[in-house]
């Protein structure tokens, strides 16, 4: 294994270039496409979705083994509770699973509010000389970092399988170095799923307002992917786009002067939880939760909360814990000789939730996504 020194050495010298083009950060393969352009891996993803619903088949007992060694490197210091439930998940089936790992999660805030300590994670990480590194890929900074790891990692054969988290498209570019498992839930269909939902509520037609996060591929996946669909409809005019770099009190602002620009507006489109959060504070500020469209994404406790109270209009809730279930299922089927058998990708299961949705119906479905991870505290309505 090459030292981690000398990895970082490269890694920081990547960050003095110019910031990726947006025609870049679109050449992913959709999951789709992937799969017709891998038919083999078709087969290898039915069958692993079906070890991620089914219960736990523990492994032989591994007493006496050296522990296998997990280093998560997280952005997980902010207000959606996807990473710190996708991280139960993960420990709950491991144990479950009879897998001996020692993980370490090195947290960070998202890569668009600070990239330098990005690097620093990831220097930590790779020091511990992990056998798995899991990891992120939203901002260029991720894409960078990333992509001379997988390069290295193919040049010399050396440092660990590399995890890609919240990602389910691979990069065209990297075929032949890809990583070894991309794990999450599919962002252009969840976005898709949120445009089909508004472009019928609203028959069409209003104003909208865009909260992207940062450049990079939750921006791409998430907002352009809305804005692709609903440009369909003329109707339904983009009035504005605001950067937040997924901070709540940026949406927050964002969102108070879009009101005060657009006294018009019908629906603000915010690409992420913390981006949600903000925007809702300031339409409930300006009492306009009954007649302005929020929607949150990914369907976390604090989401479900205010989609209950009436104040986002629709979410898309991922099957949360199905990812932290896919990387332990992936690692023990590795432990057993069987890596060969484990998929390049694994999307997890979403579905759309409503505000007239019963507490029943988001029970039920509460139940499913957080199997591990645990309930959110029972909403209340004001």
């Amino acid at each position: 294994m090459l030292k981690s020194a000398a990895l970082i050495f490269m890694l920081f010298s990547l960050l003095a270039g110019s910031p990726l083009r947006g025609e870049e950060l679109s050449r992913y393969w959709s999951v789709d496409h992937y799969l017709a352009a891998h038919p083999e891996q078709a087969a290898l993803l039915d069958a692993f979705a079906l070890r991620v619903a089914d219960s736990p088949q523990p492994l032989p007992s591994a007493t006496g083994m050296a522990p296998v060694r997990v280093a998560i490197v997280s952005p997980d210091i902010q207000a959606s509770d996807y990473w710190h439930r996708s991280l139960k998940a993960f420990s709950g089936r491991a144990k479950a699973l009879g897998l001996n790992l020692q993980i370490t999660v090195y947290s960070a805030r998202p890569g668009a509010i600070d990239p330098v300590a990005q690097v620093e994670r990831l220097r930590e990480a790779l020091d511990s000389q992990p056998d798995y590194l899991v990891y992120t890929l939203d901002t260029p900074v991720h894409h960078r970092l990333a992509e001379r790891l997988l390069a290295i990692s193919s040049t010399h054969q050396a440092g660990p399988k590399i995890i890609l988290q919240n990602i389910t498209t691979p990069l065209r570019a990297w075929d032949g170095m890809q990583p070894w498992l991309y794990v999450g839930f599919d962002h252009v269909e969840g976005s898709r799923m949120l445009a089909r939902h508004f472009i019928e509520h609203t028959q069409g037609r209003g104003e909208v307002v865009m909260l992207y996060a940062g450049e990079g591929y939750i921006s791409q996946s998430r907002g352009d992917t809305f804005l692709y669909e609903i440009a369909k409809f003329p109707d339904l005019a983009l009035r504005a786009t605001y950067l937040t770099q997924l901070q709540m009190e940026k949406a927050r602002r964002a969102t108070e002067d879009a009101l005060i620009r657009y006294p018009d507006l019908t629906l603000i489109y915010a690409c992420a939880t913390d981006i949600a959060l903000g925007a809702a504070a300031a339409v409930t500020a300006a009492s306009r939760e009954s007649t302005l469209l929020i929607n949150g994404w990914g369907g976390g406790g604090q989401e479900l909360q205010l989609l209950q109270q009436g104040v986002l209009a629709a979410t898309v809730m991922r099957m949360n814990d199905d990812a932290g279930v896919a990387m332990a299922e992936a690692i023990a089927m590795d432990q057993k000789g069987q890596g060969h058998q484990v998929p390049r990708l694994f999307a997890g299961e979403m579905v759309l939730l409503t505000r007239d949705m019963t507490p029943d119906t988001i029970r039920a479905l509460e139940q499913r996504a957080f199997r591990y991870s645990g309930l959110p505290d029972p909403i209340t309505l004001e």
